[in-house]
């Protein structure tokens, strides 16, 4: 069962940002927690989805990219104004859906390694900001290059994890705010 939680700027609404988690990593995780408030300090209202995603099973790609956009759609609900999507890993495959939309995005340690994923964002006409760790399983680095917005390789690994380093997991987080506010703050000028 999918819910969603809203949140409101608080000054004039620029738009809804709405927050797609991964298969285990929730809105209140350190990445998309601090997504949120920057959008909200940046105006944006943030829809957070929480949801439970099916079982693998016998889903292909092609059902979790249905999935997943079906889940966006339900997020936006008729809602008339901008959108930005704020996707993590599993809901980076919102992706194909977005693109058809012409939603902004973000894309917080995409699935780079699937093909299908991989060629919604390096064809993907909005603006779009993407974070990575160098030592995520899902970076592929010549799709990574390819990427059109703006792009950020950071130290660790999907959850930007620095096991060797907590100060390093620290800096990147850090670094991951600092683009991304810069990110937003581009667009409203």
């Amino acid at each position: 069962m999918t819910r969603h939680v809203d949140f409101a700027a608080d000054n004039r609404s620029i738009g809804r940002c709405i927050v797609l988690p991964g298969r285990q990593y929730t809105p209140d995780g350190p990445l998309l927690f601090f997504a949120a408030q920057t959008a909200l300090s940046r105006g944006w209202d943030v829809r957070q989805v929480w949801w439970d995603p099916p079982d693998r099973g016998s889903w292909t790609v092609d059902d979790e990219i249905a999935w997943v956009g079906a889940e966006l759609d339900a997020a936006v609900d008729g809602y008339r104004g901008k959108i930005l999507v704020v996707g993590k890993s599993l809901g980076t495959l919102a992706a194909p859906v977005a693109r058809s939309r012409g939603y902004s995005a973000a894309w917080l340690t995409p699935l780079l390694t699937e093909p299908r994923l991989a060629d919604a964002m390096t064809t993907y006409p909005a603006r779009q900001f993407t974070v990575i760790g160098s030592s995520d399983p899902f970076l592929d680095k010549e799709v990574f290059e390819a990427l059109p917005g703006e792009r950020l390789l950071v130290a660790g690994d999907h959850i930007l994890r620095v096991p060797e380093d907590p100060a390093g997991m620290v800096e990147s987080h850090a670094r991951f705010v600092r683009a991304f506010d810069a990110w937003l703050t581009a667009a409203q000028v």
